[in-house]
């Protein structure tokens, strides 16, 4: 099962996810679900582009709720098209 993506979180590219669900925690951060704001970050490191301004997270777990939002799990791409990387290295959901 895929790790759970929480506040603080980065994508593949570095963009960084802020927001969660307050009322349910992991590992004290709050847990990301879909919807949620990804800071800009650069599509690809070794070739000038512009930033990912406004990317927000999608793709979560359709089993898996937070809030009555699915929660996001490494491996689930940003609308940027990256995948969320990382998440928390002892709660899963699959």
């Amino acid at each position: 099962m895929p790790a759970v993506q929480r506040d603080g979180d980065a994508n593949g590219a570095g963009g960084v996810v802020s927001g969660g669900v307050a009322s349910v925690r992991v590992n004290g951060s709050p847990v990301t679900v879909n919807g949620n704001p990804v800071s800009a970050h650069a599509p690809w490191a070794r070739r000038p582009h512009p930033p990912h301004a406004a990317a927000s997270t999608t793709g979560g777990n359709g089993t898996v709720r937070a809030g009555g939002v699915p929660v996001v799990t490494t491996g689930c791409s940003d609308t940027c098209g990256h995948a969320r990387a990382g998440g928390s290295a002892d709660v899963k959901a699959g």
